[in-house]
Parts: structure tokens; C-alpha cells; sequence
């Protein structure tokens, strides 16, 4: 199947709300080289990867997108990327990357120090600077890591460090802006229960209750402690995150001694070993819950990148109902963002704090984004323009969902209209699907 048919799709089932489509790097390399990505493509392997991305260019993508931490665009290098987004060139698209920050996110794969996250941002520049073509820096962070977890004022000058190469770049005639996730906690999914740390070894045993048999085992304990202090799984590795412990959050458990305390905190208690004490909290209780605290991460980092004039509203999510859940391991949840990320930014940022003016923050997830994709009829109120339009109340504007339960709506919406039809009525979904698919470029049909 092709792009097209793809947008084709989507175009044939609806939707309510307007889809900028950008075609994923990822998917490209997986369709050209499939199982053996862990590598360098050849010459040969990027020309079939250029002919794919051409003809999603033609059916009407903006640019390309990579994902850099993830299976398979994790395993290609600067050159690749530089040779595929010269071809975005060609089309007058943009460049949009999850720039290398955590290490491979989606395999077991042994990751014995942590990485060197301006590397990341360094080399989304590179790649602009040596195509012209326009990059977006997705969900920007701090490109630093230190240790022990850093107080406020160290937080906001990695921020403001961050920033620097940006703006040094902005100078040199690089046309690089960003988006921020508007609350410290990530995007994509939430993971609120316990054992769901333990998800490669939920799979190995073939379900939870004989994972719960072989934590009693010390011989299967130790495997598991092996691999983790190893740096083999992702989600809890001390070589990347030392303090690791500190950051999970018990909310729900049996037994109440554990709640409100981090992981940490209870381990040091015990004086016991902290994986010890995750394999021993989820014998006792398999259905604990908890939420990550974020000791690395504050809003005074939020705020500093939110000021700057290139800065945009990003969620980092998927379209998904209030539903929603997954049966599998890790047994994922709906981020909070998935349903408040834009309430939040506006509820906090303007309201709350008064970081930006209501006219700032309504240009960082409106017009601004529009004219990145050179979209010129939407982002606006202006005659002739798209009627896409939001009637909320700024007084009650906000989320009450959690890390924990996000499955719910954000307040203070209270209309929104969608290509001049009403979508969203006094707070209830009218089932309108008024929603396009925006090309970039008309095909015949």
C-alpha cells in the first residue's frame, strides 16, 4: 500500500478534527530493509527509501519525521537522514525529529551510560543547516544530564544552555524552531501500574501470576536484578538514571506504609536493595500503582522555553478515546495530554503563572504552527480563512485527569468548530466529521 492510499483512508473514514500528514522515517526504512535494520543502510537501501518517501511527497506529506530513539530509526546515521531530507528539499517540506535524547527505547538492548542528549539537538541542526531545509525539534528538553537530580536554578540554566545552541544556530541562518510538552511529566502513555516495570518478564513467564510464583524464586530474582543493573531494560536502568528509585511515587498499594514514598525513600527504610524492594511491593500487591515523580524535570524549565519566540505547543500523543487501555504488558493508559495537554498549557502558562499573555499562548498552538507548515487560510480569524475555531472560558479552563486516572475531559471547553461545523456542542461531541486531510500538494485522482 502506498502513502496515498493511507491518506485515502482517512479521507474515506472521516474525522473531526484536520490532519497535517508528515511521513514517518521509521516506516520508510522498515519497508525497505524489514527485520535487518539494526545497521547502517547501504547506498542502494537509501535510493528505495528516497522512491517511498517521493511518492509520499507527491500524495501530499509536508516533510518527514524521525524517531530517533525508537526501533529502526535508531540505527541510522547523520548521512542517511541528510541524504533523505535533501529530498524533502525538493518539495518545499520540513524536517520534524524526536532527536536522539534517551538511547533505544523499544528493545532490550545493554545501555551502560547515559547519552549525551545536546548530541541530539546538535545534529537536528546539522542536519537543517546541511539540506536548508526547515527543522521542528520535537518536545525539546534540556540536552544535559546531571547528577544527583539538580536543583531549580541549575534546571533553568540547562534550559537557557539548551537554548543557546538554537539561537546560535538561528544566527548562522538556520531555520530551526521547536515545541514544548506543556507539563514535566512526558507524553504518549501513562504506566500507573507497578508491575508494569517488570513487563519483560511478564512476558517471559507467560502472565502475571506466574511472574508473581517466580519472584519467589532467588535464582530467577537475581537474573532479573543481573539485567536490570545490566542496563538491558529501558524503563528502570541505574546506568542511565542512578536515581532511578526516586522518581516512582507509590499511590495505591495494600499495604499503607508504602504510600506517598518514592520507591527510594522505602528501600533506604529497609536499608534493602531498591529492585529488591520493586520485586517485593509487587509480590505483596500486584495491583500497586504508582506515579512518577520527576526529580530531574521543573516548570521553571517549561517557562523558560515557552518564552522563547521559536517556541511552539507540542502533546506528543496518540487520538484515543476515553476508553481506551491496554491488555498487554505494560499495560499502558492514555497520557493526561491526550485530553488536557492544550487546557494545561493555557490553564497554567497564562492564567496560573502569567508566563505569557492569553495572545502568546493562543499563537504558540494556532497561527504559529500553521505558518511552520506554510498553511496560510488556517491558524487565523481572518476573512476567507478555515473556520476552525475554540470557545472556551479562560476562568475554568483546565484538566483534572491524573497520571493515574487521565481518561477524562478538560474543563471549560465549552464549542469547538472544525472546517465551519460544530464538532464539539456545549461540552458533547456532535459527531460531525468536518475534519480534511490537508495536503501538501493536489493529486489526480
Amino acid at each position: 500500500k502506498s502513502f496515498n492510499d493511507f491518506l485515502c483512508k482517512v479521507e474515506g473514514r472521516g474525522a473531526s478534527i484536520n490532519y497535517i500528514p508528515l511521513v514517518g522515517h521509521g516506516t520508510i526504512r522498515a519497508a525497505v530493509m524489514g527485520e535487518d535494520h539494526k545497521r547502517k543502510a547501504s547506498d542502494k537501501e537509501i535510493e528505495e527509501m528516497k522512491n517511498y518517501l517521493r511518492e509520499a511527497l507527491d500524495s501530499g506529506a509536508h516533510g518527514m519525521s524521525t524517531g530517533l530513539d525508537y526501533a529502526p530509526g535508531f540505527y541510522a546515521d547523520t548521512r542517511e537522514i541528510i541524504e533523505l531530507v535533501k529530498v524533502v528539499k525538493e518539495y518545499d517540506g520540513i524536517y520534524a525529529t524526536h532527536w536522539r535524547r534517551t538511547g533505544i527505547r523499544t528493545e532490550t538492548r545493554r545501555e551502560t551510560k547515559p547519552p549525551e542528549k545536546i548530541k541530539g539537538i546538535i545534529e537536528a541542526i546539522e542536519i537543517s543547516e546541511k539540506t536548508g531545509v526547515p527543522v521542528q525539534i520535537s518536545h525539546i528538553s534540556y540536552g544535559f544530564v546531571v547528577y544527583p537530580p539538580p536543583p531549580e536554578r541549575l534546571r533553568r540554566a540547562m534550559a537557557e544552555t539548551t537554548l543557546d545552541y538554537v539561537d546560535e544556530a538561528i544566527k548562522r541562518g538556520v531555520d530551526v524552531t521547536f515545541d514544548v510538552i506543556p507539563n514535566i511529566t512526558g507524553g504518549v502513555f501513562s504506566m500507573p501500574k507497578l508491575i508494569a516495570l517488570l513487563s519483560p518478564w511478564i512476558r517471559e513467564s507467560g502472565g502475571i501470576e506466574r511472574l508473581i510464583e517466580n519472584l519467589k524464586c532467588e535464582d530467577y530474582r537475581r537474573d532479573i536484578k543481573d539485567a536490570i543493573y545490566g542496563g538491558k531494560w529501558y524503563t528502570v536502568n541505574p546506568n542511565l538514571d542512578p536515581y532511578w528509585m526516586d522518581n516512582i511515587l507509590i499511590r495505591k498499594c495494600k499495604n499503607s506504609e508504602y504510600l506517598d514514598k518514592s520507591l527510594g525513600e522505602i528501600a533506604s527504610s529497609k536499608g534493602a536493595d531498591p529492585v529488591d524492594v520493586l520485586m517485593d511491593i509487587i509480590v505483596e500487591d500486584p495491583e500497586t500503582l504508582y506515579e512518577p515523580k520527576y526529580t530531574y524535570a521543573g516548570e521553571e524549565t517549561l517557562e523558560v522555553f515557552f518564552k522563547h519566540p521559536r517556541a511552539m505547543v507540542g502533546a506528543d500523543i496518540f487520538a484515543l478515546d476515553f476508553k481506551w487501555e491496554a491488555k498487554t504488558p505494560p499495560y499502558y493508559l492514555p497520557h493526561p495530554n491526550t485530553y488536557g495537554a492544550f487546557p494545561m498549557f493555557i490553564a497554567k502558562f497564562v492564567r496560573e503563572k502569567g508566563i505569557l499573555s492569553l495572545e502568546e499562548a493562543i499563537m504558540k498552538i494556532t497561527s504559529k504552527p500553521a505558518e511552520r507548515m506554510k498553511i496560510n487560510d488556517r491558524g487565523i480569524l481572518k476573512v476567507g480563512a478555515w473556520a476552525d475555531i475554540t470557545i472556551f472560558d479562560l476562568n475554568r479552563i483546565g484538566y483534572r485527569g491524573t497520571y493515574l486516572e487521565p481518561r477524562v475531559p478538560p474543563d471549560g471547553i465549552e464549542y469547538v468548530i472544525v472546517n465551519g461545523e460544530i464538532v464539539l456542542d456545549r461540552g458533547k461531541h456532535s459527531g460531525a466529521l468536518s475534519g480534511k486531510v490537508i495536503r501538501k500538494r493536489k493529486i489526480s485522482k
